[in-house]
């Protein structure tokens, strides 16, 4: 493996930042779909 630059950061911070982002969508988006789907249509009671 090669050597990074010195003025770069040693880790892609920017990448990070990406997947938490599509993390947090993919968590709000399931949320919601329990939310106003689910919840809506009355879950079943034992």
């Amino acid at each position: 493996m090669t050597e990074t630059p010195p003025g770069l950061p040693k880790h892609p911070t920017g990448t990070f930042a990406f997947v938490g982002l599509y993390a947090l969508l993919v968590i709000i988006g399931w949320f919601a779909i329990y939310l106003y789907i689910y919840l809506a249509r009355s879950p079943v009671t034992p």
